[in-house]
């Protein structure tokens, strides 16, 4: 805004108004801004954000899918191994078992997938 004279009175009281006015606009400005910031840092919205992120990512899927693959046959290893028993000795075999079965697992999905892409429908012959 250009600054003008003030000449009388009522100029200051005019000139007042509209420096009032600007700041409850500006103050309202500000809420609405705060309003939306909130809304877009709650929990649920970044959540949502980084859920469609991930989503968006390339190879995500077969990722998943993998990792879901070599973490049940981990579990399945380690569950064969302990069974029902309360023994330390085959909680910790079962765990060791469960822990290489899954990335021996997880390391050979390339090439089980490779193996499946050359064959007609994925099924051996």
């Amino acid at each position: 805004m250009k600054k003008k004279k003030i000449a009388d009175m009522s100029d200051v009281t005019a000139r007042i108004k509209q420096l009032e006015a600007l700041q409850e606009k500006q103050l309202e400005e500000i809420k609405v801004s705060f309003r939306e910031m909130g809304q877009s840092l709650s929990p649920a919205n970044l959540l949502k954000v980084a859920v469609k992120s991930l989503v968006a990512t390339p190879g995500l899927r077969s990722t998943a899918i993998d990792t879901a693959i070599s973490g049940a046959a981990g579990m399945l290893g380690r569950k064969i191994i302990t069974g029902r028993s309360g023994n330390i000795l085959r909680k910790f075999a079962g765990t060791a078992t469960q822990f290489i079965l899954s990335n021996f697992v997880r390391n050979k999905m390339p090439k089980i997938k490779e193996n499946l892409a050359h064959r007609p429908n994925g099924v051996a012959h």
